[in-house]
């Protein structure tokens, strides 16, 4: 097994850490660029998040363990959702490497600010402090000590980076180097339709495609376009227009989610309690969307508290409900719990190389 693996060690494993925080900044690059140019499927599949596991590759986790070179994810966006479909795919392809190189280039600067300051509080030499934290095969640290965290957090994180930014621009099918060629060249062309074919969404196979796919054929077709005038008519209480322009909607996409909602709230302006309770447990049973099921519960849990013993009072309670359309359909990332987790991150990580400099300068001084 050595003879096979001569460079296997347990401090392999200290590439770990420098992994999740590699894969997870590479990832939230393209789901950050793919949102804000109207891709919002990222939120749906919950790409905009800070955990590490819904942005790793397995595979290329474990080439990087064994033989220090690994891959990321492919890339997960669709092309219909932006205004430019070309330019759009272009700009999500290359925010994850330059989003993976720009850590490359933090990571380095961090070590460099390190092993500065170990300098600085030890006394040892410049060559002494960078064997401390770039060892060679011969002096390993034997167990997780302070040495072993220094290299997980330190040096390893800047390499990890920089092999993930040149792994992703390959150029083969899958990578982000492929995606980037492709859509420039058709970019540069400067056509539409026909042109080189961009992958629309590259998914793992574990991903429930079926929605997914639905969310990106709906865009901009006959549904939505039945849906934005029946908002339309919502909006200026033309209910029975709206009605028909949201099962219009719904026959075109049996899970178009917001449709159902509005159905409902058109059904209770104009008084209708159970043909609502039945569009918004449409909405629940068919909806693709997390946040469309969201607001069904949510409405189904208003119209509860309706008393229908004392019909005037439900008549005008109803029609308040329903007198206007549901418009905030676009899935948001949950931009509190970012920046908490983000804040809890950052604090946690200067007590860590707080830990990691007096306790590397104690064990340099020895």
């Amino acid at each position: 097994m050595d003879n096979l693996l001569p460079g296997l060690h347990w401090t392999n494993l200290l590439i770990i850490p420098a992994l999740l925080v590699g894969y997870t900044v590479h990832e939230l690059g393209h789901a950050f660029t793919a949102y804000f140019l109207g891709d919002y499927s990222q939120v749906e599949r919950g790409k905009i998040t800070l955990n590490p596991f819904r942005h790793i590759s397995w595979f290329g986790s474990l080439a990087f363990v064994l033989f220090g070179i690994g891959w990321p994810n492919a890339l997960q966006a669709n092309a219909q959702n932006f205004k430019n479909k070309h330019l759009g795919m272009f700009l999500t392809a290359v925010a994850g490497p330059v989003a993976s190189f720009t850590l490359a280039l933090t990571g380095m600067l961090l070590t460099l600010l390190v092993a500065a300051m170990l300098v600085y509080g030890s006394g040892a030499t410049t060559d002494q402090v960078f064997a401390f934290l770039f060892p060679t095969t011969t002096n390993l640290p034997e167990n997780l000590n302070v040495q072993a965290l220094a290299m997980a957090f330190t040096g390893n994180i800047a390499i990890v980076s920089f092999w993930l930014t040149l792994t992703s621009l390959i150029p083969l099918p899958r990578m982000d180097g492929f995606v980037i060629l492709v859509s420039l060249i058709a970019l540069l062309r400067g056509q539409q339709q026909p042109g080189p074919a961009i992958p629309a969404v590259t998914v793992s196979t574990s991903t429930n495609l079926r929605p997914l796919i639905n969310q990106y054929k709906r865009r901009n077709n006959v549904s939505d376009i039945h849906f934005k005038l029946g908002t339309e008519y919502h909006q200026t209480q033309k209910y029975d227009d709206a009605i028909a322009r949201y099962r219009q909607a719904i026959s075109t996409d049996q899970n178009f989610g917001p449709a159902y909602v509005n159905l409902g709230l058109a059904y209770l302006a104009k008084g209708k309690r159970r043909e609502a309770i039945h569009a918004f447990r449409g909405a629940v049973q068919y909806a693709d969307d997390q946040k469309s099921q969201s607001e069904a519960w949510f409405q189904l849990h208003q119209l509860s508290e309706v008393s229908p013993v004392d019909e005037p009072a439900a008549q005008e309670s109803m029609a308040e409900m329903g007198a206007s359309p549901w418009t905030d359909t676009k899935p948001r990332p949950n931009w509190l719990g970012l920046s908490v987790v983000t804040g809890i991150l950052f604090v946690t990580g200067l007590g860590l190389y707080g830990y990691l400099i007096s306790g590397a300068i104690e064990m340099l001084k020895v």
